[in-house]
């Protein structure tokens, strides 16, 4: 199950306007919003003000609610932005029309919406891909990227893929995803965490994992990219990040900051909340203006 949390764990809008409120761990209250798309409604939430936004990108499998104890987090100057990307989370789940195209267009009517001039994009896992992708798309708007355990170029093997790609055309693929996300190593985290991880997990439709599935395996997805904005590449304890991946982590990303906690799972920002809160602020203040 590792490799399915990280390898795929690793992947003409017409805005509409809503918001309730939700209430995370710490207390802090989030106002929620929707984006309503020609292929459905985005929600995501908000919390504090600010002309620039800190865009939360979760990854595979997952939801908004993997940033709850980032809720509380507040930067002079940022407004926060946590958003479920279209088949995640409390979004809506169309049956078809899950592309990287319309990923980063929904991503790009958020931050219309949300009126803000740009966005510093924390990404975990397959996020970091969106994260990555969106600099390409539309690097004015990036103020800067911090990236927790993602992949910048491909690493799963071509055994790995092909059977990543045979349990998405098993049978019995509901009853398969169910036993093994029992057997996601989440022990380390707290039990309230690792319901939220495997409840987002089963929530996830297999279209949407099979759209994921195919972002990673498709070469223009990996195609040479500078990233010229500060950047901060944070890695946890992980064989795939291996001394020639870090090394060649200057190709794309020269001026980058590269960070490794090897004391830290692969979901950082629900083991370590604080020290992630710290380090974000702390990146992010030489910014404000």
């Amino acid at each position: 199950m590792k490799t399915i949390v990280f390898g795929i764990a690793l992947l003409c809008l017409l805005p509409l306007f809503g918001y309730t409120m939700q209430i995370g761990k710490d207390g802090m209250e989030i106002e929620k919003r929707t984006l309503q798309t020609d292929l459905g409604q985005w929600n995501y939430a908000i919390s504090h003000e600010g002309t620039t936004a800190i865009l939360f990108l979760h990854g595979a499998n997952s939801s908004h609610k993997i940033w709850h104890q980032q809720f509380g987090l507040q930067v002079e100057g940022y407004k926060n932005i946590y958003v479920d990307l279209l088949g995640y989370g409390d979004s809506d789940k169309p049956k078809s029309g899950y592309s990287l195209k319309n990923w980063l267009e929904g991503l790009h009517g958020i931050i219309a919406q949300e009126e803000v001039k740009q966005v510093c994009i924390v990404a975990h896992s397959n996020g970091v891909i969106f994260a990555k992708e969106f600099y390409r798309s539309y690097p004015e708007q990036v103020q800067q990227l911090i990236l927790l355990d993602g992949m910048l170029k491909q690493m799963i093997s071509g055994p790995v893929l092909e059977w990543m790609k045979s349990t998405l055309e098993r049978s019995d693929y509901k009853e398969f995803m169910a036993n093994n996300i029992k057997r996601m190593p989440i022990q380390a985290l707290e039990i309230r965490d690792q319901e939220i991880l495997q409840q987002d997990a089963l929530n996830t439709p297999k279209s949407v994992v099979v759209a994921e599935f195919n972002i990673v395996t498709a070469p223009e997805t990996w195609e040479p990219l500078e990233i010229n904005c500060p950047t901060i590449i944070l890695h946890a304890n992980s064989p795939y990040w291996t001394d020639d991946y870090v090394k060649w982590l200057h190709t794309v990303a020269p001026a980058h900051q590269f960070i490794h906690w090897t004391d830290a799972g692969h979901f950082i920002p629900l083991q370590y909340p604080e020290r992630l809160n710290a380090l974000i602020k702390e990146s992010l203040s030489g910014n404000r203006k």
